[in-house]
């Protein structure tokens, strides 16, 4: 599988998995596999729209076609950045720790799976009610991270 677990706190029942763009590197036969196998509920991209068709048009086509079993929630961020609209980010993240507290499956991704991934799934930890530096580790431990002061302080800020 090429998605990599988050932990998550004990009380929360769901699984988060953070990955690189579907189709992006490896077949999107593959993602679709995984993402039966994961059993998701929710896709979180955080890639502009641009982006996506740019790096992966087979996902691009996907997701404008709206017939995959799980749910796509796009909440946009320009790479090595943080998001333009922090209010909508904020929903974005109530609507994904909901998912994550009914028991269900979530995947976090942007283009390599690294910063903003990293970076979004720290704040998400930080709502269901991690300290910074543990919703850090939890995210480094499943290879991700901020990649720059300004995304450091937004997962800190938030």
């Amino acid at each position: 599988m090429t998605f990599r677990a988050v932990e998550l706190p004990d009380d929360v029942p769901g699984s988060l998995w953070l990955s690189s763009m579907p189709g992006r590197f490896s077949p999107w036969s593959q993602f679709e596999e995984d993402a039966r196998r994961a059993r998701l509920a929710l896709v979180v991209c955080l890639t502009p729209g641009s982006e996506i068709q740019e790096l992966s048009p087979r996902y691009a086509a996907a997701v404008s076609s709206g017939g995959a079993a799980y749910e796509w929630l796009h909440l946009p961020m320009p790479n090595f950045g943080v998001p333009e609209d922090p209010q909508a980010f904020r929903l974005g993240v109530a609507r994904i720790t909901q998912t994550l507290s009914k028991g269900q499956a979530v995947m976090m991704h942007c283009a390599a799976g690294l910063g903003r991934t990293g970076s979004a799934a720290a704040c998400v930890l930080k709502a269901l009610g991690l300290e910074t530096d543990d919703a850090l580790q939890r995210v480094r431990d499943a290879g991700s991270n901020p990649q720059n002061a300004q995304q450091s302080g937004f997962v800190e800020w938030f």
